[in-house]
C-alpha cells in the first residue's frame, strides 16, 4: 500500500522531514523471522485438530494453544513493523496478507470443501443461469437481480471451470484481498500518518467477521461500493476544501471568551483543517471516463443486488451535502437507476407481494430489535454468548470509531468522509426487514470508516512530522514531536485492542462452525436424490420452529444444482417424542413419488443449538425413520441421511416449472415509460459530463438540459407510480 505524504496548507512551513532514521537490518530480520515463527506456529499444529469435538462457542475451542500463540505473534509483529520509524511497505503488506490468510482462511486446512452452506446456494443460482442461458423469478427473490450470478457463470464458462467446489472455497480469502485494493484509494486521500493508514487497513481485516464475504451477490457489490467511493473521493472532491471558518456568532467582541459553553462551541464550529488532502487537478478527460466508470459501477451493482446501490446513492448524496463530491446529479442518477430496476426488472418478485416487501420500509424500531435482541432471544447457552459478543464487539468498534472522530476533531481537523461514510449505513435500518440481519450489514458497510476512526484514535496526527517550528502549528496539530518514542504509547494500546480483536474475531466468525460447516455427505445427499428420482423432488425436512413465521430454511447445501427440481415442505418438530415419525410420513406422501426426508447433522446441531431440540433429537429421529415400516433408507451416514417411501404413491406428480425469466409486466403507461428512462438518463449523464467542463461561474450553461430533465424526470416518476399502482 502506497501511503502519499500529506500536502501542508498554503502559508504553513513544511514540515516533511528531510530523512528518516534507517531501521537497522537486525530489526528487520528479527521482525521477519517472528513472522515466520507465527505462522508456522499457526498452521502446523491445525493438521491435529478434531471438528467432532466441537460445540456450542465453535472453532475457537478446538484451536490448538499454539495456533492461538501464533495468530498472538502475527498480531504483534505488525504492531512492533508500525512503531518502526519509517514505513517498510512491503512488510506491512505481507503481514496484512498473512493476516488475512490465517483469519479469513483457517478453515481451508481443517474443512474437505468449502463452508457455509448459503454460499452453495449461490452456486445452485450460478448454474442454473448457466445451463439454461435465463432466470426464473418464480423460483426465488434473488433471480430478480441477477447480474452477479450470470458474471460468474461467464467467468468460469470462459476459463473453463467446471466445478465451483474451489471457487466457493477460496472466496473469502481472495474477496478481502480485494477489498483492500480501493480501500487504500480512500487511504490516499486522507490527511493521516502512514501508522493511521496502515492501522486501519489492517483493522478492516481484523474487524470483518460478519461472513458477508464468501462467494455470493452481497461480497460482490460491495467491492463495487468500495471502488465507487473511492473514485468520488479521488477524482470528484472540490478543489476549494480548504480550513473550515469559525461560527458566523464568533464576532469580535467574543472572540476571546473563554468557558465552558464557548469552549464547546469553539469545538463544533471553532476554525478547522479538513481531514483530506488537497484535490489535485485532474483532466476532464479522465474525469469524464471516470464519470462513465462510476455510472456503469451503478449499473452492475444495481443489477448484483438489492441493498447495495440504495448505500451508494446514500453515501454519494451524503458526500454532495458536505461538499466533498462535486457530482451534484450523480444522486438523482443513482436513485433513478434504483428505482427503474425495481420497477421494471424486479416486477416480477413484487407483484402481489406488496404488503409483504414493503410493510416493513420505515419500520425502524422493529428491524432494530429482530437485528438485536431478536437473534439472542433464539439461541441458547454457547451460541447466546456468541451472538452477545457479536454485539459486543460491534457496539466496541463504534463506540472507538467515535472516540477517534472527537479526538480528530479535538485537534481541528474535520473528517467529513469519514463521518458520511460511517453514518451513511445506518440509513438503511427504515428499509424492508432482512430477517434480522440488518444490524449486519450495517457494521459490514460502516466498517471502512469505522477502522479508520479507529486508527486516528490511536494515531491522530494529520500528517507525519519529525518537528514544527511555528508555535501556533505546534499548538492546531498538537505539539507533534520529533522521535518515535512518542509513538510507543499509542502502538502498545493498538497492540492491545489488536489482539482482543483477532481473538474475537476467530471466536465469533467461527463460533457456529458446528452448522455452518459442510460436509461431504451433505452435498451427496443432494446428488442421490436427483440420481433416485428423474422429475420433481419434494424434501421434506424438520424444523423446531415454524419457518413460515421465522423465515427459516434447512441448514444444507439445498439446491446447490438443478434448483428448479426441489421443493421444501417443513415439518414441525415434535420436542415430546422425537420417535414420532407420523407427521413426516404423511408429508412424504403428499410429494407423491418424489417424495424424501433429508437431515443432515449441521443442520440437526442448528436446531440443537438456536432452537432448543435435546442434543440426542437427531438420533432418536433417525432411528425411528429407518425403523418405520413404511420408510426405505435411501443413503445415511453420521453426517446426513436420505429416507424414501418404499412405495411412494403415483400423486401428485407436480412439474418442473420451465424457465419463466424476470417475469416482465406492462402497464397502459409502461411503453412510453421505456422510452423516457434511458433518455432521461442520458440527458442526465449528458449533464454532469457538461458540467465537468464548464467553470464554476459558468454553470448557467447547464441550464438547457435542466430544463430537458424536468419533465423526463416527472414523466418516468409518474410510470414507476402508475406502475406500481395498477400491476397486481
Amino acid at each position: 500500500m502506497t501511503v502519499r505524504a500529506a500536502r501542508q496548507p498554503e502559508g504553513e512551513a513544511s514540515t516533511a522531514p528531510p530523512s528518516l532514521p534507517v531501521t537497522p537490518r537486525a530489526v528487520l530480520i528479527g521482525i521477519a523471522a517472528a513472522l515466520t515463527l507465527g505462522l508456522a506456529l499457526f498452521w502446523v499444529p491445525l493438521s491435529g485438530v478434531d471438528l467432532e469435538a466441537l460445540d456450542g462457542y465453535g472453532l475457537i475451542g478446538v484451536l490448538p494453544v499454539a495456533t492461538l500463540l501464533g495468530a498472538a505473534v502475527l498480531v504483534l509483529t505488525f504492531m512492533v513493523t508500525l512503531a518502526l520509524p519509517r514505513p517498510h511497505r512491503l512488510l506491512l503488506a505481507l503481514q496484512i496478507a498473512m493476516l488475512i490468510l490465517a483469519l479469513h482462511g483457517v478453515t481451508l486446512a481443517l474443512e474437505p470443501i468449502a463452508r457455509f452452506p448459503t454460499a452453495w446456494q449461490t452456486a445452485g443460482f450460478i448454474e442454473y443461469i448457466t445451463r439454461n442461458g435465463t432466470v426464473s423469478w418464480e423460483l426465488d427473490a434473488r433471480f430478480s437481480t441477477p447480474g452477479f450470478f450470470a458474471f460468474i457463470g461467464f467467468l468460469m464458462e470462459a476459463v473453463g471451470q467446471k466445478d465451483i467446489e474451489p471457487v466457493l472455497r477460496w472466496a473469502p480469502t481472495v474477496t478481502n484481498l480485494l477489498y483492500l485494493l480501493p480501500y487504500v484509494l480512500i487511504l490516499r486521500v486522507l490527511r493521516a500518518t502512514w501508522r493511521a493508514k496502515w492501522l486501519a487497513a489492517w483493522l478492516f481485516i481484523a474487524a470483518n467477521w460478519v461472513g458477508q464475504d464468501y462467494l455470493s451477490p452481497q461480497a460482490f457489490a460491495y467491492l463495487l461500493y468500495l471502488f465507487f467511493v473511492a473514485i468520488l473521493v479521488n477524482w470528484f472532491r472540490h478543489h476549494d476544501e480548504t480550513r473550515q471558518r469559525s461560527g458566523k456568532r464568533r464576532t469580535a467582541a467574543t472572540g476571546e471568551r473563554r468557558g465552558g459553553p464557548w469552549r464547546f462551541y469553539n469545538w463544533i464550529f471553532a476554525a478547522k483543517d479538513p481531514g483530506e488532502l488537497p484535490a489535485p487537478p485532474v483532466p476532464v478527460r479522465e474525469r469524464s471516463i471516470l464519470l462513465i466508470l462510476l455510472f456503469l459501477l451503478l449499473l452492475a451493482g444495481t443489477a448484483a443486488h438489492q441493498l447495495t446501490p440504495f448505500l451508494m446513492t446514500a453515501a454519494c448524496a451524503g458526500l454532495v451535502l458536505v461538499r466533498r463530491c462535486n457530482l451534484r446529479g450523480l444522486p438523482f442518477i443513482a436513485g433513478v437507476v434504483y428505482a427503474a430496476w425495481v420497477s421494471f426488472m424486479t416486477v416480477g418478485y413484487w407483484a402481489g407481494r406488496k404488503g409483504e416487501i414493503f410493510g416493513n420500509i420505515g419500520n425502524i424500531f422493529q428491524n432494530v430489535q429482530q437485528s438485536t435482541g431478536g437473534r439472542i432471544g433464539e439461541a441458547a447457552g454457547a451460541t447466546q454468548d456468541i451472538q452477545l459478543l457479536r454485539i459486543l464487539i460491534a457496539v466496541t468498534v463504534a463506540g472507538l470509531a467515535l472516540s477517534g472522530l472527537l479526538r480528530r476533531r479535538a485537534r481541528g481537523i474535520d473528517d467529513r468522509v469519514a463521518l458520511v461514510l460511517m453514518l451513511v449505513p445506518f440509513s438503511s435500518f427504515g428499509l424492508q426487514n432482512y430477517g434480522g440481519e440488518i444490524a449486519l450489514r450495517i457494521y459490514f458497510f460502516m466498517l471502512p470508516a469505522a477502522c479508520l476512526l479507529i486508527a486516528y484514535l490511536f494515531f491522530p496526527a494529520p500528517f507525519d512530522a519529525p518537528a514544527v517550528r511555528d508555535p501556533k502549528v505546534r499548538l492546531r496539530l498538537g505539539r507533534l514531536r520529533t522521535g518515535t518514542r512518542r509513538h510507543w504509547p499509542a502502538v502498545a494500546a493498538a497492540s492491545v485492542f489488536g489482539l482482543l480483536l483477532a481473538g474475537g474475531f476467530l471466536s465469533v466468525r467461527y463460533g457456529n462452525e458446528r452448522y455452518e460447516q459442510v460436509r461431504p455427505s451433505d452435498v451427496k445427499a443432494y446428488d442421490t436424490m436427483l440420481r433416485e428420482h428423474s422429475g420433481a423432488v419434494g424434501v421434506v425436512w424438520l424444523s423446531a420452529e415454524d419457518p413460515n413465521l421465522t423465515g427459516g430454511t434447512p441448514v444444507m447445501p439445498w439446491s446447490y444444482r438443478n434448483w428448479e427440481r426441489f421443493t421444501y415442505s417443513p415439518v414441525i418438530a415434535n420436542r415430546n417424542d422425537p420417535a414420532d415419525v407420523r407427521q413426516i410420513v404423511q408429508r412424504m406422501k403428499e410429494q407423491g413419488p418424489g417424495g424424501f426426508f433429508v437431515t443432515t447433522r449441521s443442520h440437526e446441531d442448528f436446531q440443537v443449538l438456536t432452537a432448543g431440540l435435546a442434543p440426542d433429537y437427531g438420533a432418536r429421529l433417525r432411528r425411528a425413520m429407518a425403523a418405520h415400516p413404511e420408510i426405505r433408507t435411501v443413503s445415511a451416514n453420521r453426517d446426513a441421511a436420505v429416507y424414501r417411501l418404499k412405495s411412494p404413491p403415483p400423486e401428485p406428480v407436480p412439474q418442473v416449472p420451465p424457465p419463466s425469466g424476470l417475469g416482465l409486466r406492462s402497464s397502459p403507461w409502461t411503453p412510453a415509460g421505456l422510452i423516457y428512462l434511458p433518455v432521461l438518463l442520458g440527458v442526465l449523464l449528458a449533464r454532469e459530463l457538461r458540467r465537468l467542463r464548464l467553470p464554476p461561474d459558468r454553470l448557467s450553461g447547464l441550464r438547457p438540459l435542466t430544463v430537458l430533465a424536468i419533465p423526463l424526470f416527472v414523466s418516468v416518476v409518474a410510470v414507476i407510480v402508475e406502475r406500481f399502482v395498477i400491476i397486481q
